[in-house]
């Protein structure tokens, strides 16, 4: 692949999406013979058929299947760098690259922002939701200037961890659930109640596990299992299940009434929410957000 360049890589997935070198050249806008030479070289480099000819089009052989995503993952890559360096360029290096873990943005992020925007709308701030294990990828890979966290048990040479805002494991259910009414509860009371799955690799998961081997129960679970605070909205409130989850993660969805805390009193502690940086080289626009979320956290806690 040392042969490869950039327009290989374009022709391939043009190909690969609209099944024609015809129509991928129009797309990307080469001649449909300079098409068909670059798959050839690629095919040359890999030394194996990409594409099977038919009288119709180009069909992508099992290799070419297999191969697509890695390609879509580089292209998006070179795209979005190429986006970012035309941004600083144009806009005085007004540019935040932020990472956050879920409960950072609705616990923190979707409070703090708008503020932000507002008082500095010349700086722009993207931002990408990352579990555990995507975070450390951001890290070491310096594709953020902060990530919002909690504190890793190790983290890269010249980067710092600061606590942001204080953070506890919770009981939720829908607003109708019959737990919503009662005081005083406590984790074996619920025991016997249906569960929202939980990812196995977040913390909430793997304490909950701990919990429930702790009291020799075997939970019942609904059998789903997803990422999209909106997917756990509508679960939450169609039936009746609970999910035990940190506090930041469902704050939004809590303070707009869409879902009720259940009074559960001998939950376990959950680490701060906190901010992952790279010491002395975050430059002006990252430090100026670094510091408002300081300070709304501190008056918003």
């Amino acid at each position: 692949m040392t042969g490869a360049r950039f327009r290989h890589l374009q022709a391939f997935a043009a190909i690969a999406e609209f099944g024609s070198a015809q129509r991928a050249a129009d797309a990307i806008g080469l001649t449909q013979p300079a098409v068909t030479h670059l798959v050839a070289d690629l095919e040359e480099f890999l030394q194996c058929p990409l594409f099977h000819r038919h009288a119709r089009g180009m069909r992508m052989t099992d290799m070419a299947r297999e191969l697509l995503p890695f390609v879509q993952r580089s292209l998006a890559t070179l795209e979005a760098g190429t986006q970012f360096v035309a941004f600083r360029q144009s806009s005085g290096h007004s540019i935040v690259r932020v990472g956050a873990i879920h409960g950072a943005i609705n616990g923190l992020l979707v409070r703090a922002l708008p503020a932000f925007g507002q008082s500095k709308p010349d700086i722009l701030v993207q931002l990408q939701e990352a579990n555990a294990a995507e975070s450390s990828a951001l890290i070491s890979n310096r594709e953020v200037d902060l990530m919002l966290c909690r504190e890793p048990p190790v983290w890269p040479e010249g980067w710092e961890f600061a606590d942001l805002l204080p953070d506890r494991l919770v009981v939720v259910a829908g607003p109708n659930h019959p737990l919503v009414r009662k005081r005083g509860l406590r984790l074996p009371d619920l025991l016997d109640e249906m569960w929202l799955m939980l990812h196995p690799a977040t913390h909430a998961r793997k304490t909950f596990d701990a919990l429930m081997a702790a009291h020799g129960a075997v939970p019942r679970y609904r059998k789903l299992e997803v990422r999209s605070s909106a997917m756990v909205l509508a679960q939450l409130q169609s039936e009746a299940l609970l999910s035990f989850t940190p506090y930041s993660a469902m704050r939004q969805f809590i303070d707009m009434g869409q879902i009720a805390l259940i009074d559960v009193t001998d939950l376990p502690a959950l680490p701060p929410l906190g901010i992952l940086s790279v010491r002395d080289e975050r430059g002006e626009a990252a430090n100026t957000l670094k510091e408002h979320l300081f300070r709304y956290a501190r008056k918003h806690p």
